[in-house]
């Protein structure tokens, strides 16, 4: 029957049988949808049909036009980058995180913020196409100038060169107390040490289960050491740090934000193909479910929901202490855990990087039907 088809029938359903199918290597053919719709992760949205309130503003820090230039000025002053890469890097509009996230931060503080989400986005794009060993070598770097920001070396690598001014000033101006200190390094070491597991996984095409893939992301995506510079001028105790609570509203947000931005990110990382995109929480359920781009979204949305009604009432039940000073820091703290949350899908909404010339515009937030991007050759 099929061969009796006029020829440009043939082409049109060969077109759309291309279009809906795309195999990966090493892959079983899955078929992908012209379109699929992303989960509403908005606050309200979430917040609908329960009678919880969501305790924060939606404002952003006042001085976020001041230090996007003064920061950007910082990372083009390093001589790392070409300019048009920096200009690139500009267009993603990382200050908008930042003044979403730290808004609550004192204009010393915020400065130290906003260099420090820039450092991410440094360590990252040099890291994330280097071999694992390479990767390790500015690790083993970058770990010196930590322990001693006032090191002098006649053989400073790159990454080292610009961690080690950051991190002088942190110590110098912020004076972060010992407890706070000692909690931040910790954190911020264990995500540099999972940069060369990060490169050896895409080296071997290692695939990682659902539980494999938040265990690595929890370190890689750096948010516990960003969530610790939240109130990093300030002394919270070890005894509320580790709290059962607080220990979990630390772990619930960053894997929120984890989720969102794998959202976000699907379209343009699977467009670059099974490596680009094995560290996406949707294609980890997609590979898990066999049953297509908008079931993954689907799941990955419901449970994304589940855990902001649980980081929203473990807000309003956080512990006290004896010291006044530190309920003080701990619901600072708490706040600024709920402002990275907003904060995080905010930025991905307005992201040029995402979501293109559509970027903040009512089909991306509202509607939220996404064309799915074709592989990259």
């Amino acid at each position: 029957m099929a061969s009796t088809l006029p020829s440009f029938i043939k082409i049109t359903l060969r077109k759309l049988l291309d279009f809906c199918y795309q195999r990966r290597p090493n892959e079983d053919l899955i078929c992908k949808p012209a379109v699929f719709r992303l989960p509403d992760l908005l606050p309200p949205a979430l917040l609908k049909g329960t009678t919880a309130i969501w305790p924060c503003t939606s404002a952003i820090h006042p001085l976020k036009q001041s230090m996007t230039i003064e920061s950007l000025d910082w990372v083009k002053s390093l001589n790392i980058m070409p300019d048009k890469k920096l200009a690139k890097f500009a267009k993603y509009e990382i200050m908008t995180l930042v003044a979403w996230a730290y808004r609550r931060a004192s204009p010393e503080h915020f400065r130290l913020c906003s260099d420090f989400m820039h450092l991410f986005w440094i360590i990252d794009d040099r890291t994330d196409e280097q071999p694992s060993i390479e990767v390790e070598r500015e690790v083993a770097n970058i770990k010196r100038v930590l322990a001693d920001p006032s090191l002098i070396s006649t053989e400073q690598g790159v990454l080292e060169g610009v961690c080690q001014p950051w991190w002088k000033s942190v110590v110098d101006d912020l004076k972060p107390p010992p407890a706070t200190k000692n909690r931040f390094l910790r954190n911020f070491i264990s995500y540099l040490d999972s940069l060369p597991e990060e490169a050896r996984d895409r080296e071997t095409g290692r695939l990682r289960d659902r539980e494999e893939h938040f265990d690595l992301r929890r370190r890689t995506g750096g948010l516990l050491p960003s969530f610790d510079f939240i109130y990093i001028p300030f002394d919270l105790s070890d005894e509320v740090a580790d709290h059962e609570i607080v220990k979990r509203m630390s772990i619930v947000t960053g894997d929120l934000v984890i989720i969102a931005n794998d959202v976000y990110s699907y379209n343009v990382e699977q467009a670059g193909g099974q490596k680009r995109v094995a560290h996406n929480i949707i294609d980890v359920v997609l590979r898990e479910r066999q049953k297509g781009v908008q079931d993954a979204m689907d799941v990955v949305g419901a449970n994304y929901r589940e855990l902001f009604l649980s980081l929203v009432d473990d807000f309003n039940n956080l512990p006290t202490f004896d010291s006044p000073e530190q309920n003080e820091v701990l619901r600072e703290y708490a706040l600024g855990l709920l402002d990275w949350v907003e904060a995080n899908v905010e930025f991905s909404l307005d992201s040029q990087r995402y979501f293109g010339a559509k970027a903040g515009s009512e089909e991306t937030r509202t509607n939220r039907w996404v064309e799915l991007l074709p592989l990259k050759n």
